[in-house]
């Protein structure tokens, strides 16, 4: 059934909305609409009409007259007075709309940045005051909305955009951190800035769709070196400086351009890694498809060495996309398996129930719908914590949905 958004209610189960899934404010194509702020989501985004399953929910409410109402004038009444006509009213815009006025304004600051950094230019980092204000205002105000419009990139704004999302991810990191607001700001504008020395590679090599050959890796190994010697001299924050010459390196010291590890890499260069990775691999790039959100957070808790783990873990609870093989605590106060990855709702992945807390007791397996309607997630939980070295052994019992192997070890 179709119907006027206008007319949604909570209850109501959303099969579709106009202008398809893309459109809508939620990251699923199909929802139970659980209170009055759904509803307004949809109206904000400007979706006209929706369809519902009135089988899987409520349905609109029947039309009445309203008491007392008097009966429409025969056509020989007397005319009255005629109606001022009304304004047209605009409607409010939605966070996904303001998301994309802030890509609109970073486009011409970004762009004119990275022109006087290939013609060899001082970088004015004050320019991008406004800018970094605006992408902070815009995480504050919903942490999705800016990075689902800078996924919809073609691959020749990569570059600028990934700037624009890396800046995003990190004022949002940082925050979630509880770093000062100074702080914060400063991130937000080594996000920008961390990738300024691609300029000085040539787009041939940027752009290749094939494997960069020796030469060419070499000169794109170079761009922190040459980002940060355009960032010399002024008032440039250090942390900017730092996170960019150092956001490629590893925690175990085989990164670039230094090779420094552990601990001589400063929190900024550790949550910088974090950021660029994750947005680079959720991406559209010329040689690679992007990989899902927890597809893409799975590998990077695989590559050992690489990313500082403790980080890791923080920025997964920050963003609240679990990847497969993770535990999480549901809203049900139980302990859950992610088995699997959503496309549509990243933050609604399959999971697999196996553990009561109020209780300190194993479960049967359950399957879990970790959506608004059913059981979401409220946070990760570390499996060591809870089940010390067993816990192993107890997740891939879990994952291979065997109720008989994973009980033992949790008892033993």
């Amino acid at each position: 059934m179709t119907i006027k958004t206008s007319a949604a209610r909570p209850g109501m189960y959303v099969h579709a909305v106009e202008g398809g899934w893309m459109a809508s404010p939620f990251w699923r194509k199909q929802l139970v609409l659980a209170d009055a702020r759904d509803v307004t989501k949809l109206v904000e985004a400007g979706i006209g009409e929706i369809v519902i399953d009135t089988d899987r929910g409520v349905g609109p409410l029947a039309a009445h007259p309203a008491p007392g109402r008097a009966e429409a004038p025969d056509a020989t009444s007397a005319p009255g007075p005629a109606e001022p006509p009304r304004r047209a009213r605009r409607r409010p815009l939605s966070e996904l709309d303001r998301a994309r006025e802030v890509v609109e304004q970073s486009r011409a600051a970004m762009l004119r940045l990275f022109a006087d950094a290939r013609m060899g230019h001082a970088v004015d980092h004050r320019a991008l005051a406004p800018l970094v204000d605006s992408v902070a205002a815009s995480v504050a105000r919903d942490r999705r909305a800016l990075l689902t419009v800078t996924r919809l990139r073609s691959k020749d704004e990569y570059t600028w955009l990934h700037s624009v999302a890396v800046g995003a991810l990190l004022i949002g990191f940082a925050r979630h951190l509880g770093l000062p607001e100074a702080e914060v700001s400063d991130l937000g504008l080594a996000g920008l800035l961390h990738d300024i020395g691609k300029m000085a590679v040539p787009s041939a090599v940027l752009e290749k769709a094939g494997t960069l050959d020796p030469a060419e890796l070499a000169v794109v190994r170079h761009h922190p070196e040459k980002g940060h010697a355009l960032l010399l001299g002024g008032d440039v924050p250090a942390v900017v400086r730092d996170v960019c010459l150092h956001h490629h390196e590893r925690v175990d010291g085989r990164g670039y351009p230094h090779g420094l590890s552990g601990d001589q890499l400063s929190l900024a260069a550790r949550m910088s890694a974090v950021c660029d990775v994750y947005d680079a691999v959720t991406s559209q790039r010329p040689y690679k498809r992007p990989w899902l959100p927890g597809e893409a957070l799975a590998r990077m808790q695989s590559w050992h060495g690489h990313l500082d783990g403790e980080l890791l873990a923080a920025f997964i609870d920050h963003i609240g996309i679990h990847p497969p093989g993770a535990l999480v605590r549901l809203r049900s106060n139980r302990l859950a398996v992610v088995v699997g990855a959503a496309a549509d709702d990243p933050t609604a992945p399959p999971a697999r129930a196996f553990f009561d807390i109020p209780s300190q007791s194993r479960l049967p397996l359950v399957e879990v719908f970790t959506d608004a309607p059913g059981d979401p997630i409220l946070g990760g939980e570390r499996g060591a914590y809870w089940f010390g070295a067993r816990w192993p052994a107890i997740r891939a019992a879990v994952i291979a949905a065997d109720d008989e192997a994973a009980w033992p070890a949790v008892e033993a």
